[in-house]
């Protein structure tokens, strides 16, 4: 099992999950049928920033505040844009299953 403390394995974790929330987004917003566009003017911020962050290319901070209009114009919970980024991230890999042994 690997230790939580490890900065690189946790950072490397941080990174792909911030990847899944843009490809969550994009997930929603296709789904739904919204164009970056039509996505962009709904949660009130630039086409060119929300392309940018569903691409992964967003290299500063922004607030929750942000992501919660994001999914509020998708008519979603912010919690489940979270939940569907954890789905593709994974857990995390200081977290392992143990499996029984079988006798």
């Amino acid at each position: 099992m690997m230790s939580r403390t490890n900065p690189a394995a946790f950072q490397r974790y941080v990174k792909e999950h911030q990847r899944c929330l843009g490809v969550a987004v994009y997930e929603a917003r296709t789904e739904k049928g919204l164009s970056l566009e039509e996505l962009a003017k709904r949660a009130k911020m630039s086409t060119r920033w929300l392309k940018k962050y569903e691409a992964n290319q967003i290299h500063t901070n922004y607030s929750i505040g942000r992501l919660d209009r994001i999914a509020q114009a998708l008519g979603a919970d912010l919690v489940d844009i979270y939940s569907r980024a954890g789905e593709l991230t994974g857990p995390p890999p200081w977290i392992t299953r143990e499996v029984p042994n079988e006798r």
